[in-house]
């Protein structure tokens, strides 16, 4: 396995990220607060229903996703912290041992195709409270001028329009 980190898309914001996540059975839309315009290096607690300034990223055509434990303090205890992983950053997991055990369990499908393995990536997002992991075929990544809470409006309207 290889962690190879995502940078340049945007910093985290350290202290209180807020992350949010909304999905469908097809797409999937992680929400947090970024570290812009901090003008101290002291957390501040999140206000979801006003602070803006998020990131999205939507997960496409996405086959599982776990979120939770562990967090900061536990994270080097993660088998992947072998591996470089740090809080508050974005990575690709290659040669994942993740797909590895989800395409054993796809071996019984009556229609197994290997192949279509092969679309599929790790993602891995660590927070401070938390880690997200999603293994999907692509991302894509928007900044928002919105709260969390308005943004989770606009979310699950997107993914209701698309189900008409």
């Amino acid at each position: 396995m290889e962690l190879i980190e995502i940078k340049g898309l945007f910093e985290m914001d350290s202290g209180s990220p807020s992350p949010m996540i909304i999905s469908n059975d097809n797409e999937l839309f992680v929400s947090f607060y970024a570290n812009k315009d901090r003008t101290s290096a002291v957390p501040v607690e999140r206000n979801i229903c006003y602070d803006v300034g998020i990131y999205v990223l939507k997960f496409k055509l996405y086959m599982k996703f776990t979120f939770g434990f562990p967090g900061e303090e536990t994270l080097r205890g993660h088998p992947y912290s072998r591996l470089g992983m740090k809080s508050y950053s974005f990575y690709e997991l290659k040669k994942s041992d993740l797909i590895k055990s989800l395409q054993r369990i796809d071996k019984v499908h009556p229609r197994h195709n290997p192949e279509k393995w092969e679309k599929y990536k790790h993602y891995i997002l660590t927070f401070h409270d938390n880690m997200f992991e999603c293994i999907a075929q692509d991302f894509e990544v928007r900044e928002e001028n919105v709260s969390l809470n308005n943004q989770a409006a606009v979310l699950l309207n997107e993914l209701s329009v698309k189900h008409l």
